[in-house]
């Protein structure tokens, strides 16, 4: 019955792990973790599961103690006794590259949980630990809380506390107002969305924003991403409309000049929506928006330069009732090497959004020109943003990946379905088709097609290889050449090839297969034979 879930280098092989949180209100469960085994592939069963138990909701991921090694911070929506009994918030260590069995920390108070999210909330460059609060089918309304991370260790006890108490559902960390801190926003069920800026002094205690729209919602699920990519960061909410008053609707509240608006600039209904999460599916720079549903499967809504459309244009035909969304290179197809991206560094700014998120893999951080350990940054991968200890006085560079094709790992509570994750089509599909006899002699001729369609919003250049394979594993190049396509485009090429009559007899293949660079992105064949 899972709830929470997040891609994470656990094991820092390169290759993107898939860790869950299982029992939402439903059964005690365990965290699982399922390997990613090199080539793109997950077990169905998990290559790691906790020793305990819990009714867990969702989870948040990242380097706690400096070591260089990710955790996982998982919220206990409920006690033991379920209803009616409170949970709490803890974290697993990696112990370089795998998870302890059981949780090390956990908070010393008792609250109920559905969310919580590692962020800088101090500006001094480790992860502390907020957490959304509140339970509002029973519950009465709590007040949120964060967790201060001290010389690498949680404190137990919260170190802030919202001042309105709420049913917070989740929460995360964005420098929505652009001045080189992290802020924390939180969506509630039967109230605003706030976010609670930080200064000088750390998080506000006060929310500094708060949404206009509906003060009734029922907030289940929050994302941030530069939907207009004009610089700076739109929030993306989910209103279930299980409870009184909340209206159903997917909605993305702009931000203009580091302010965001008080209502949505876009909305659709869903009905009972849950997890958001942004990711460039049609890589035109402007990221789409993935949307869950429960009961009723994932879609995605396509984004024209900072227009969503009212529609899907995709939605997966398995009805779960999707808890957790998350886009990342499962198989490694299309990383893109982003070495020292520059930043501009102003007055005492630490915090910093990369250009390009989710991140894959963070490789170097260089500060006025000197690497940084680190336990002296925190980063976060689906946000694409970093914070550091100390302020750069003149330069910021940032070595790492991301990837031109993002795969979709979708959580849901439904365990006759499980957990999925939905693969990208290639950037360029591609297919090679026979149109003529494939049984042959030396001296016919081989007729064939290949077909080619671009699946990105944007002009795409690549390579064409057509190849024939012999029996043993050997490859003839027939043609490389390069090509491209309009956005969406389409193209098809004919082939007319006379066996040669020194071909010995067998069974052959003929395979056509695209490349950009480095990264094979699509590859298609089929079988003749030679009598």
């Amino acid at each position: 019955m899972t709830t929470g879930g997040a891609f994470a280098d656990l094991d820092r092989d390169g290759w993107l792990d898939l860790v869950v949180a299982n029992g939402n209100d439903i059964l005690r469960q365990k965290v699982e973790v399922y390997t990613n085994d090199g080539a793109g592939n997950y077990p169905t069963n998990p290559n790691w599961s906790s020793s305990d138990v819990d009714y867990h909701g969702h989870l948040s991921v990242g380097d706690v103690d400096g070591d260089g090694w990710e955790d996982v911070a998982v919220s206990v929506f409920l006690g033991p006794a379920g209803f009616g009994q409170k949970g709490r918030v803890k974290l697993y260590r990696n112990l370089g590259g795998t998870l302890e069995s059981t949780p090390s920390w956990s908070s010393a108070d008792r609250f109920y949980s559905f969310s919580c999210a590692l962020g800088d909330a101090d500006a001094d460059g480790d992860l502390d630990l907020a957490v959304a609060v509140g339970e509002p089918y029973f519950g009465t309304p709590d007040v949120n809380r964060i967790y201060t991370n001290v010389g690498g260790t949680l404190q137990t006890s919260p170190g802030w506390t919202s001042s309105a108490a709420q049913h917070a559902l989740d929460c995360g960390f964005a420098d929505v107002d652009d001045d080189g801190d992290l802020d924390l926003a939180f969506c509630t069920a039967g109230g605003p969305n706030r976010i609670h800026f930080q200064g000088p002094g750390g998080i506000s205690s006060v929310a500094g924003w708060t949404s206009t729209d509906n003060n009734a919602q029922n907030g289940n699920s929050l994302c941030f991403g530069d939907a207009d990519a004009d610089g700076d960061l739109d929030l993306a909410v989910s209103d279930n409309d299980q409870l009184a008053g909340g209206a159903g609707r997917f909605k993305v509240y702009r931000n203009s000049g580091a302010t965001l608006a008080g209502a949505p600039f876009w909305s659709v209904y869903g009905g009972q929506v849950s997890a958001v999460a942004f990711g460039d599916a049609h890589l035109d720079g402007f990221p789409d928006l993935a949307g869950g549903i429960w009961f009723a499967g994932t879609r995605i809504y396509a984004n024209d330069a900072g227009t969503f459309a009212n529609s899907s244009s995709w939605s997966s035909s398995a009805n779960s009732t999707v808890e957790a969304l998350d886009f990342g290179d499962t198989r490694n197809l299309a990383l893109i090497a982003r070495p020292a991206e520059t930043f501009a560094v102003t007055g005492a700014r630490k915090a910093f959004l990369l250009a390009h998120a989710p991140v894959h893999e963070l490789l170097e951080i260089r500060a006025d020109g000197v690497v940084l350990a680190p336990d002296q940054y925190c980063w976060n991968r689906a946000g694409g943003w970093l914070a550091l200890a100390a302020a750069p006085a003149s330069s910021l560079e940032v070595d790492y990946r991301s990837s031109e094709s993002l795969d979709l790992a979708v959580t849901n509570w439904d365990q006759t379905i499980g957990n999925l994750v939905f693969r990208r089509d290639p950037l360029v599909k591609t297919a090679i088709v026979p149109t003529g006899p494939t049984v042959l002699q030396p001296g016919d001729v081989l007729n064939f097609r290949v077909d080619l369609r671009s699946t990105t919003n944007r002009a795409e250049g690549f390579d064409l290889w057509i190849v024939g394979r012999r029996p043993g594993g050997s490859y003839g190049l027939v043609e490389r050449s390069a090509r491209s396509l309009a956005p969406f485009g389409a193209l098809s090429l004919n082939y007319a090839l006379t066996v040669p009559l020194s071909l010995p007899p067998g069974t052959y293949s003929m395979h056509a297969g695209v490349t950009e660079g480095a990264n094979r992105l699509a590859e298609d064949f089929f079988n003749l034979t030679i009598l």
